[in-house]
C-alpha cells in the first residue's frame, strides 16, 4: 500500500512538471540540457584580456545546458576585418562576437547582427535594468534597436597621487608659486600647473626624480581618445547636441573649431611636464609608469586604478586618488560660433572607446543558444565576478557592481568607494559625452591620429593639424555618403531623423 501511494505521488509530480515545462515551451527531455549537442563559437581578442571571462564561465554553461562553447581569438588589429568579412560573406564563422562598441554602427547598419529586444524582454536572468542607462540605451543600441549586450563599462578618468597633493610642504610651496591651494585639479589649466610643479624632482622621497604627468600619446595606439578626453569640456555645452565630432545638422566636421585647437595646444604644452618619452607611450605603458611611481597625474580608463592598487609590483598602492576628467571655465559654442564663459567648471566626461559589447550573427544557426550564453556571461552575478577579477579587462557597468564593495576589497583595492565613485560620477554626469558611433568610425580616428602625431612632434601647429584632419573627415564622409552618415550620426545621438 505504501509503495503504491509513493509511486502514485511520483507519477503526479512528473505529470505536473511536464505540464509546467510544456507551458514554458521547454521539452521535459531537454529541461536540464536544453542545448545538448549545440556548439556555439565566440570570437574576440587574444587572451587574457576580454577573452578571459569566456574561459572562466563556459564550463559552467556547458554543464548546465549540454551545449559547447568554442573560443576563437585574434590580436586587436585583426578583429574588425575578420568580423566584417565573416558577416559580409555570410560565412557564419562566429555565432558570437565580443567587440569594441565603436564597431556597432558598421555591423548594425548592414544588418549583420541579430536584434535582441525580444530575447531581453523575456529574460529574467540578465536584469537589463540593472545596467546603467548610458550603456543599455546608447552603447548597446542602434537606431532604437538593441543589437548587443554590454560586457564592459569604459570611460576615461583622472588619477592623482594623494600623498603628493596632501603633503603640507608641497601645498605651501605650490601656493607660494601659483597663488591658489594645491588640490586635485578641477580644470585643464590647473592640470598644467600641478604637472609643472611636480615635474623633474624627487617629490616622494624615494631617491629618484619624478615627473608631472603621464598620458598615452603614441600614434597608432590610443592617443586620439586621450585628446578627446581633453577637448570634450572645451567643446561641449550642457544641454546642447554633441559638439565633439560633427555638426548634427550639417555633418560638418567640428574637429578644427577653436575648442579643439585650444585642447591640442594644451596637450602639446603638457609634454614639457611629462615622463620622458611620453609622446611614444600607449596606455599599457602609462599604467606601468604610473604604478612604478614616476608621475603625479595620469589619464586612463579604469586600468590605472586596478594596476596601482592590485598589482604586486605597484609602488603606489593606497596612494592614488580618482576623479572625473577635469573641465574648463569656457567652451566653444559651434551653433553661435563663439566662446561661452561659465561661472562654475564645465565638466564633460568622455566615454572613450565605450567598452566591449557582444552581439550575435544574424545568420547564425544557433541564435537562441548564443543569446543564452551571453545572458549567462553578463548576468549580475557572473559579471560582478568578471569586473572584480584580474586580467579580464572588464570594468563596472551595472548598478550592482557599484553597490557591493566586498569583491573590490577582495580584489585588492584600498579605497574602492573612491574608485567606483569616480567611475559612477563620470557615467552618470549630465554632460557625459559618448564616443563616436557611426559607420567608418575608425577611418575618422585614424585620419585624426596621423595629424595629432604631427602636431605633437612639432611638424605642424595645432590649427594646421586639425584643419588637415577636418578636410580628411569631409572626404571620408563623402566617400561613405554624406546624407546617410548624417542620418547615422543623428541616430547615434538620439536625435530625430528626417
Amino acid at each position: 500500500m505504501f509503495k503504491k501511494t509513493r509511486r502514485s505521488r511520483l507519477i503526479l509530480v512528473l505529470c505536473v512538471s511536464a505540464v509546467l515545462l510544456s507551458a514554458l515551451g521547454i521539452s521535459p527531455a531537454l529541461a536540464e540540457k536544453r542545448f545538448e549537442g549545440v556548439e556555439i563559437t565566440v570570437f574576440t581578442q587574444t587572451p587574457p584580456f576580454i577573452a578571459k571571462p569566456v574561459q572562466m564561465f563556459r564550463a559552467d554553461w556547458e554543464k548546465e545546458t549540454g551545449g559547447k562553447v568554442t573560443l576563437i581569438t585574434a590580436p586587436w588589429g585583426e578583429l574588425y576585418p575578420k568580423m566584417f568579412s565573416s558577416f559580409a560573406l555570410g560565412a557564419k564563422n562566429y555565432d558570437i562576437i565580443i567587440f569594441p562598441a565603436a564597431y556597432l554602427a558598421d555591423f548594425a547598419s548592414n544588418e549583420f547582427l541579430a536584434p535582441l529586444d525580444t530575447f531581453i524582454a523575456a529574460d529574467t536572468r540578465i536584469d537589463w535594468m540593472d545596467i546603467l542607462p548610458v550603456y543599455r540605451e546608447k552603447i548597446s543600441t542602434y537606431a532604437g534597436t538593441i543589437y548587443a549586450i554590454t560586457m564592459d563599462g569604459d570611460s576615461h578618468m583622472f588619477y592623482y597621487r594623494r600623498d603628493a597633493i596632501e603633503n603640507p610642504e608641497h601645498q605651501a610651496k605650490f601656493k607660494a608659486k601659483y597663488g591658489y591651494d594645491l588640490a586635485p585639479p578641477k580644470t585643464w589649466a590647473e592640470v598644467r600647473d600641478v604637472a609643472e610643479f611636480f615635474n623633474g624632482w624627487d617629490w616622494d622621497g624615494d631617491g629618484r626624480k619624478e615627473y608631472g604627468v603621464v598620458e598615452g600619446m603614441r600614434k597608432g595606439a590610443q592617443g586620439f581618445w586621450t585628446f578627446f578626453s581633453r577637448s570634450a569640456a572645451y567643446t561641449s555645452i550642457p544641454g546642447q547636441a554633441q559638439g565633439l565630432f560633427f555638426n548634427p545638422e550639417t555633418m560638418k566636421p567640428l574637429i578644427n573649431d577653436p575648442g579643439h585647437v585650444q585642447a591640442l595646444e594644451d596637450w602639446i604644452e603638457i609634454m614639457e611636464f611629462g615622463v620622458p618619452g611620453m609622446i611614444n607611450m600607449d596606455n599599457g605603458e602609462v599604467r606601468s609608469v604610473y604604478a612604478a611611481g614616476e608621475a603625479a597625474l595620469a589619464i586612463d580608463w579604469g586600468d590605472v586604478g586596478v594596476i596601482s592598487d592590485t598589482d604586486p609590483g605597484s609602488t603606489v598602492k593606497g596612494k592614488v586618488g580618482y576623479s572625473i576628467l577635469p573641465g574648463t571655465t569656457r567652451a566653444w559654442d559651434y551653433v553661435k560660433e563663439s566662446w561661452v564663459d561659465f561661472p562654475e567648471v564645465n565638466h564633460a566626461p568622455y566615454l572613450a572607446f565605450g567598452g566591449w559589447i557582444a552581439g550575435i550573427d544574424a545568420k547564425s544557426d544557433n541564435v537562441e543558444a548564443a543569446y543564452d550564453f551571453l545572458s549567462f556571461l553578463a548576468s549580475p552575478e557572473n559579471s560582478y565576478i568578471s569586473v572584480t577579477t584580474p586580467e579580464t579587462g572588464f570594468n563596472p557597468y551595472r548598478e550592482s557592481h557599484f553597490e557591493k564593495l566586498a569583491g573590490w576589497y577582495g580584489y585588492g583595492f584600498v579605497h574602492p568607494e573612491d574608485y567606483l565613485g569616480a567611475i559612477q560620477a563620470t557615467i552618470a554626469h549630465s554632460n557625459v559625452q559618448p564616443d563616436i558611433r557611426i559607420p567608418g568610425a575608425f577611418r575618422y580616428f585614424e585620419a585624426l591620429d596621423a595629424q595629432l602625431a604631427m602636431a605633437l612632434a612639432g611638424a605642424k601647429t595645432a590649427k594646421q593639424a586639425l584643419d588637415a584632419a577636418a578636410k580628411e573627415w569631409e572626404a571620408i564622409t563623402e566617400d561613405l555618403g554624406k546624407e546617410e552618415q548624417l542620418k547615422n550620426y543623428r541616430a547615434s545621438l538620439g536625435l530625430p531623423i528626417e
